[in-house]
C-alpha cells in the first residue's frame, strides 16, 4: 500500500533543491554586480567644469568638455595628470614662436659650445691666444716694413732716372722712350706697393678683430684674465699710428 505522503516526498526534495539553486544563482549574480562595481571604482576619474562652471567628477568625460581642460584622478582621488585647455589660434601662434626661438637658441648654444671646445683645445689660457696674436702682428709688421723699404728704393731710382733725364735735356738731348717707360713703371710699382700695404693693414684689422673675440671668450670660459693683452694692443696701436702719420 502506498502511503499518501510518500508521493509528496520526491516533490518536496525537488522544491528544496530548486530553492537552493535559486539562492546560488542569486549569490552569483550579486557577486557579479559587486565585482562590476569594484572594477568601475578601480578605474580613473575625470574632474572638469560643466556649462555652469561647476566641478564634476565622473568616469566619463563628455566630448564637449575635453577642449576646456580637465584633471585625471585615480580611484583614491589623487591627481594623476592635468590636461590644459586647448589653445586658441593666437595662443598657438605665440607658442610656435616661442618654440622656434627656443630651437634657434639651442642651435646657437650648440654652435657656441663647439667653438668654446675648439678654443680650449687650441689655447689653455687667454695669454696663449695673446701670444699668437702678437706673432701674427709681428709677421705683418715685418712685411709692411719690407714694402716701405721697397717704396724708398723705388723713389731713389726715380730720382736717379729723373736726374739723368734732366742732365740729358741740359745737354740738348731728348729723353729716350725707354727712360720714360722706366719712370712710369717705377711710379706704378710705388702705387701697387702702397696698395699692398693697405691690404696688410686691413688684414691686421681682421686679425685683431678675430683674436679680440677669442681672447674675451677665453677669459669668460676659463675665468682668467689676458694680462698680456693691453701691452700687445699698445704695440699694435703705436704701429698703426706711425703709419698714419
Amino acid at each position: 500500500m502506498i502511503r499518501p505522503f510518500s508521493l509528496l516526498h520526491p516533490y518536496s526534495i525537488f522544491l528544496k533543491r530548486r530553492s537552493i539553486l535559486y539562492r546560488t544563482l542569486f549569490l552569483v549574480l550579486l557577486s557579479s554586480v559587486a565585482f562590476s562595481t569594484i572594477t568601475v571604482a578601480a578605474g580613473q576619474f575625470y574632474r572638469y567644469k560643466n556649462e555652469n562652471d561647476q566641478l564634476v567628477l565622473s568616469q566619463v568625460l563628455p566630448a564637449q568638455y575635453a577642449d576646456k581642460g580637465y584633471d585625471i584622478l585615480n580611484e583614491k582621488g589623487r591627481l594623476i595628470k592635468t590636461i590644459p585647455p586647448a589653445l586658441n589660434p593666437e595662443e598657438i601662434r605665440i607658442r610656435d614662436e616661442q618654440l622656434e626661438k627656443q630651437r634657434l637658441a639651442l642651435i646657437e648654444k650648440q654652435k657656441q659650445d663647439a667653438i668654446d671646445e675648439e678654443l680650449k683645445q687650441l689655447y689653455s689660457q687667454p695669454n696663449d691666444a695673446v701670444r699668437v696674436l702678437n706673432r701674427r702682428f709681428l709677421d705683418i709688421q715685418s712685411v709692411v716694413e719690407i714694402k716701405r723699404s721697397k717704396i724708398q728704393s723705388l723713389k731713389s731710382q726715380i730720382i736717379e732716372e729723373e736726374s739723368r733725364a734732366a742732365e740729358l735735356q741740359r745737354k740738348g738731348f731728348s729723353v729716350s722712350e725707354d727712360a720714360l717707360v722706366k719712370l712710369n713703371q717705377l711710379n706704378k710699382n710705388i702705387e701697387n706697393t702702397h696698395i699692398d700695404i693697405k691690404e696688410l693693414y686691413k688684414k691686421l684689422d681682421n686679425v685683431i678683430e678675430e683674436f679680440d673675440e677669442k681672447i674675451k671668450r677665453l677669459e669668460a670660459i676659463t675665468e682668467h684674465k689676458a694680462t698680456d693683452y693691453p701691452a700687445v694692443l699698445q704695440s699694435i696701436n703705436d704701429f698703426i699710428q706711425l703709419h698714419a702719420n
